[in-house]
């Protein structure tokens, strides 16, 4: 197991999560639930972290996030419209909820 990133913002956390799911890479959240606790306990012990499961698997993950921090698709974007059938959808999905098409 590696650590390929931490965040306080857990919602940044979860979205690499997912697009990391998505490559089939086995990877989980640790502190998810212990970033509430912060001031309580040490920063460095309550601050969320994704963790790759396999050591085989860090590479591919380390440039799916690479790309990931690079892409102007995060959530901090505005609305987008499909390409394919014009429906617009909101920033935090990556394909269109009417006919399945990914926005990138």
């Amino acid at each position: 197991m590696q650590r390929l990133f931490s965040s306080p913002n857990l919602i940044d956390i979860t979205q690499l999560k997912d697009t990391l799911e998505r490559a089939r890479i086995a990877c989980f959240i640790r502190n998810e639930i212990s970033s509430g606790l912060v001031g309580e306990i040490p920063l460095t012990e309550g601050t969320p972290e994704l963790w790759i499961q396999e050591d085989n698997d860090l590479a591919e993950a380390m440039q799916i996030k690479t790309d990931w921090q690079a892409s102007p698709l995060k959530v901090a974007g505005g609305n987008w419209v499909c390409p394919d059938c014009g429906v617009t959808s909101e920033p935090q999905f990556d394909s269109c909820w009417k006919c399945g098409k990914s926005k990138s």
